[in-house]
């Protein structure tokens, strides 16, 4: 091997006989004080490069190693680099912490404990590891990229949690190694059979893949081909199907298409977002026969996008999935509600962030905004002069908001836009707002909201991309119901007779309530499920990309 580990000299075999701790840490002290315009610290890997937080670390403990002695490299040093190499169970890759080199490294020193070591052969070693130990730590603890830069709608910050220079304190035998990568990564049952789905689909490439159903026919109950014997073992691959229930009645004419297949068919259509008809169509055949690669893809994209998230999302917090198009509420680990929901267009996407919800109002006015006007109100108004009166709307100017508006009828609406629009836009409570009866509010600088809607049809669809980027809620009584549950001033009857009332108002949220706007094209569900979704922003590829720098 390169670099010094091979550069054993007389001199450093004579050094080598009894070192003690003290030549160690000299030795570590000069490598990591050099001038600043030589940064590189050890050669035969990818060179690590002196950070002023490695040198406070290891100033602050007078330049003790952690990982090496007089005796060489630690049992927690051999457990490092193990876990390194295993770092691609979270979907990041082992060359990024120097594995590879790692790896060779530590055996080089192993075979060389007959002859004793050197501090010039221990303290490049023991710098390298710490600098791989700190970057693999952090990108477990918030993730390798930045989703800033992948994403133009990404509105967060990472959430992630952990010191990396703290954890290396306590670290002494390999269950500490084990145990501080283990707590750095999301620590939820979500994860962990995220890894499990993620190994499950290696083995399934690494042994070829599944069967390619042929397109062009749709199978369904009561059909009997070679087609529906192909649908069966696949099902069977992703547990739809239980290898008990396996055998479908296989004759020279094929397999038949019975009630089991269906039922496993529409159990495979629920995991993926599809119409749950039970029917082996066009959409159903493409989710299908969509690679075990492209499926092992989604789960590691989704991995990441989890370590980007606070770890502790609430005691009672409200999930919204963006791709999934639905909402799920949580009590103390258990969930509770779910509803479908109305997320941003293409062209006004959803972002994902999270707040604590702080109030409701009931019965709102829509203070329209400026790429609502722009897009969708002006248009119409130029193609008919009464659309603002037919849907409540007021032209409200700021001397005149307490009179309740101008004429609109007094306007040439073909020379207006946006920049020129004299006033703003307001529409009155009542059924035909474009809020619906309620909106809940956990302010943010994005002006995003949950809400209700008049556009009932719209929940029936399969995708739902249709709003300016706000989430519109199937279930608006139910979720205020979920949000005021320890305010005993307000059960149902309460909420309906204040909708009734016509008359705007405010409810303020008394405990604590996150609100987590997230993108998931894959999960892992409370019953233990795999989901998949459709990439409807198209965001995982970018990521992925990403992930591979």
């Amino acid at each position: 091997m390169a670099g010094r580990i091979a550069q054993v000299s007389a001199e450093g075999k004579a050094e080598s006989a009894h070192i003690t701790a003290d030549p160690i840490s000299e030795a570590l002290r000069r490598h990591l004080e050099r001038p600043r315009e030589s940064r590189r610290i050890w050669e035969g890997c990818e060179p690590v490069y002196v950070t002023g937080s490695l040198v406070s670390f290891y100033a602050w403990r007078d330049w003790k190693p952690v990982w090496v002695s007089e005796n060489g490299p630690s049992e927690a040093a051999a457990a490092l680099v193990d876990a390194l190499g295993e770092s691609e169970n979270h979907g990041l890759i082992p060359a990024d912490y120097n594995h590879g080199c790692l790896s060779g490294w530590l055996d080089a020193l192993e075979r060389d404990r007959s002859w004793g070591f050197t501090a010039w052969d221990l303290d490049a070693f023991e710098a390298a590891l710490t600098d791989a130990f700190v970057r693999y730590a952090r990108h477990l603890a918030r993730g390798k990229a930045e989703p800033g830069n992948i994403y133009r709608d990404w509105r967060a910050e990472k959430q992630g949690r952990g010191d990396a220079y703290g954890l290396l304190e306590d670290i002494g035998y390999p269950a500490d190694v084990r145990e501080a990568l283990a707590a750095l990564a999301p620590v939820c049952p979500g994860y962990t059979a995220s890894i499990a789905e993620a190994r499950r689909l290696r083995g399934i490439i690494d042994s070829g893949g599944w069967p390619e159903i042929p397109g062009g026919e749709t199978l369904r109950k009561g059909d009997r081909s070679s087609g529906v014997c192909l649908l069966a073992g696949r099902l069977a691959m992703d547990g739809d199907l239980p290898a008990d229930l396996s055998d479908i009645g296989e004759d020279e004419s094929g397999c038949l298409f019975d009630r089991k297949l269906e039922k496993a068919l529409v159990r495979f259509q629920k995991r993926h977002g599809l119409t749950p008809d039970g029917v082996a169509g066009p959409s159903t055949l493409e989710a299908l026969n969509r690679p075990a690669q492209d499926r092992l893809r989604i789960v590691l994209v989704n991995m990441e996008r989890r370590r980007w998230l606070p770890r502790n999302f609430g005691s009672r917090h409200i999930v919204v999935n963006t791709a999934a198009f639905e909402l799920e509420a949580y009590e103390n680990g258990r969930r509770v509600l779910e509803m479908a929901v109305i997320v941003g267009e293409q062209d006004a996407r959803t972002p994902q962030f999270s707040r604590n919800m702080s109030y409701l109002e009931i019965n709102p006015y829509w203070n329209v905004p400026r790429g609502v006007l722009e897009r969708v109100i002006l248009p119409r108004i130029r193609e008919n002069p009464d659309y603002l009166g037919a849907n409540r709307y007021k032209l409200i100017t700021d001397s005149e908001a307490d009179s309740g508006g101008n004429d609109p009828d007094a306007i040439d609406w073909s020379g207006i836009d946006a920049d020129s629009f004299p006033g703003r836009l307001r529409q009155k409570p009542g059924p035909w707002n474009s809020l619906g009866r309620i909106k809940f509010m956990f302010p943010n600088r994005y002006h995003i909201y949950l809400h209700d809607t008049p556009d009932r049809h719209l929940f029936e669809r399969s995708v739902r991309t249709f709003s300016s980027g706000c989430v519109r809620v199937e279930k608006p009584v139910t979720l205020a119901l979920f949000a005021l549950e320890n305010d005993p001033a307000w059960d149902r009857r309460g909420i309906e007779k204040a909708i009734e009332s016509g008359e705007t108002s405010v409810v303020y949220v008394r405990e604590p309530l996150g609100v987590h706007l997230v993108y998931r094209t894959f999960w892992i569900d409370p019953d233990g499920d795999a989901n998949y979704r459709r990439d409807v922003y198209e965001l995982d590829e970018l990521l992925w990309r990403s992930l591979q720098y």
